[in-house]
């Protein structure tokens, strides 16, 4: 994945390398990571086969390229310039097909104009991820695969299960999050709760065991807070769930 930011600020945030504006960022196949703003924000992503932009940097470039798993790069400012523009185009393109046929020989050059700014982009060599960096992204994914599979499960064990102290997770969630464990950890639950009522029906589903499931021990506190997040009662969201007509 190539990602970089299109206009304006806050910035993004991808695997807790803050990007710049004129830079791009580039995760290599099988890469977990988090992407937070502080903000609105701005940004595009392209998504493309590996091997492909290996190919053609070595090409291009005739020299031997590796993708990093994690990087920032520094293009020249002309190349992101051009990056952009070509993104907006095919953006447009995309659009267009929904209501014709698209040319399938135009979207190919687009294609290899896109590989080439991409190439170029990369030329100037990448500021690699840092091995605590990596570090750091492989405890989220495996704290967010804890979240998913016991979400109730307190903060304590979660740090036994992952292998690491209690300060990790924190320094974690505070560089890739923007937040603590705890809260990020609430958030989670409070949306797999929203989930779990969207797709339920009033008959079968009970409301106070989606909660204990989820660790919400008071209904009351869950109902007040979960009103504050989605405008509304979980008891409305689940009436909605069977009938979608209902205000």
């Amino acid at each position: 994945m190539i990602a970089f930011a299109i206009d304006g600020k806050p910035l993004p945030v991808w695997g807790g390398i803050e990007i710049q504006t004129g830079q791009i960022i580039t995760f290599g196949p099988g890469q977990r990571l988090h992407a937070r703003t502080d903000g609105p924000s701005h940004w595009g992503a392209i998504q493309m086969a590996e091997q492909q932009l290996i190919d053609y940097n070595r090409i291009l470039n005739r020299t031997r390229f590796v993708l990093p798993p994690a990087a920032r790069w520094r293009p020249a400012r002309a190349a992101v310039r051009q990056l952009r523009d070509l993104h907006r185009a095919a953006i447009r393109m995309a659009e267009a097909r929904a209501r014709a046929l698209t040319d399938l020989q135009a979207a190919h050059g687009l294609e290899q104009q896109l590989l080439d700014v991409l190439v170029e982009c990369q030329a100037k060599g990448a500021e690699e991820e840092t091995a605590a960096g990596h570090r750091h992204r492989d405890i989220l994914a495996r704290f967010e695969d804890l979240l998913v599979a016991e979400p109730p499960l307190p903060l304590v064990n979660i740090c036994a299960a992952l292998g690491v102290s209690g300060r990790s997770p924190r320094e974690c969630c505070k560089e890739h999050l923007g937040m603590g464990p705890s809260r990020y950890r609430y958030l989670c639950a409070m949306q797999q709760v929203h989930r779990a009522l969207r797709n339920g029906t009033p008959d079968t589903t009970s409301i106070s065991e989606i909660a204990r499931r989820h660790g919400f021990h008071s209904l009351g506190r869950l109902a007040a807070n979960y009103r504050n997040s989605y405008c509304e009662l979980p008891s409305i969201t689940l009436r909605r769930a069977s009938n979608p007509g209902v205000l």
